[in-house]
């Protein structure tokens, strides 16, 4: 019997289990993509009216110091509670606003989804019938304003069987994998989003972030309030990414969810960032529920 060389990402446990399906490993495959976006240089724009509401325009300023207006979309207002602000300071906030930065979650989505593409390519290119075990490795660079998107996973074929005719991957691999198996599930693809919530302080939010504030204002706000408005964006954005990937699964599942949040600062500005990833699956036949356990031990008393 011959062997030919290859290259894995996975475990031994993992390869065992890979081996137990009848899944054979060729080639560790990956995928890159540097994305630039400019979060960190986002003002505060001008305020007007929508409807009933306040709203905010988000703005950059190019080299020779024009603005450049983002897309975004308001979620929520706040508006000062004070009868009189300006007895207090001369630059004082009189609303405040958490946006939606669709030009974030858009820069985001082309980044990840470059990394993948490139993925698959690589996985076709051996003659991979799925990739398992696929590692989401993106991270932020030294300069904020960049992110790296790195996948790699184990580009595996089904011995014996024809190829199917997509490539599908998932993150899982080893007795998870074999699981989803069990329970009548297929893996189609990796699936993940990104939701990002900037937020425009109102004078309550700003002065409760800033230790020197609190103790100019320490007989008007209370030091131990929730911070409302960004309780509030932490709550949206996790809710916005639950949103977006529920768009692109159609009628399949999500299984394997992974939810990750990081904060940008640039002050006054802030920025929450969610990052939902998971698994969609399919179902591909029916199994026979689980039977009821059988207690083994009563307690008399």
């Amino acid at each position: 019997m011959s062997y030919s060389s290859f290259t894995s990402a996975l475990n031994v446990p993992d390869f065992a289990a890979c081996r137990h399906l009848g899944m054979r490993p060729v080639a560790l495959v990956q995928g890159f993509c540097v994305m630039s976006w400019r979060f960190s240089r986002i003002e505060l724009g001008t305020w007007g009216y929508l409807g009933s509401g306040l709203y905010t325009r988000a703005y950059d300023r190019d080299l020779h110091g024009e603005r450049t207006y983002y897309n975004g979309r308001p979620i929520s207002e706040y508006l000062c509670p004070h009868t009189a602000p300006e007895r207090f300071l001369g630059d004082h906030r009189w609303f405040g606003c958490n946006m939606e930065c669709t030009e974030m979650e858009a820069a985001w989505g082309r980044g990840y989804n470059g990394a993948y593409q490139r993925l698959m390519k690589e996985a076709r290119e051996f003659g991979a019938h799925g990739v398992i075990g696929i590692t989401d490795a993106t991270k932020t660079l030294p300069d904020p304003a960049r992110r790296q998107f790195h996948l790699y996973g184990t580009a595996v074929v089904f011995e014996n069987s024809r190829p199917p005719k997509e490539i599908w991957s998932t993150y899982l691999a080893g007795p998870r994998l074999a699981k989803l198996f069990e329970a009548g599930l297929l893996p189609i693809s990796i699936v993940a989003a990104n939701a990002s919530v900037s937020v425009h302080p109102m004078c309550v939010t700003e002065v409760l972030e800033n230790a020197a504030l609190r103790s100019y204002w320490d007989t008007r706000i209370d030091p131990a309030s929730e911070i409302t408005q960004l309780s509030d964006a932490h709550t949206s954005a996790r809710r916005l990414a639950r949103d977006h990937v529920k768009s692109r699964l159609g009628n399949d599942e999500l299984h394997g969810a992974e939810l990750t949040v990081h904060e940008y600062h640039d002050l006054p500005l802030e920025v929450i960032s969610a990052e939902l990833r998971g698994t969609r699956v399919r179902r591909f036949r029916d199994v026979e529920p689980l039977p009821s356990p059988v207690p083994t031990v009563r307690l008399v008393g």
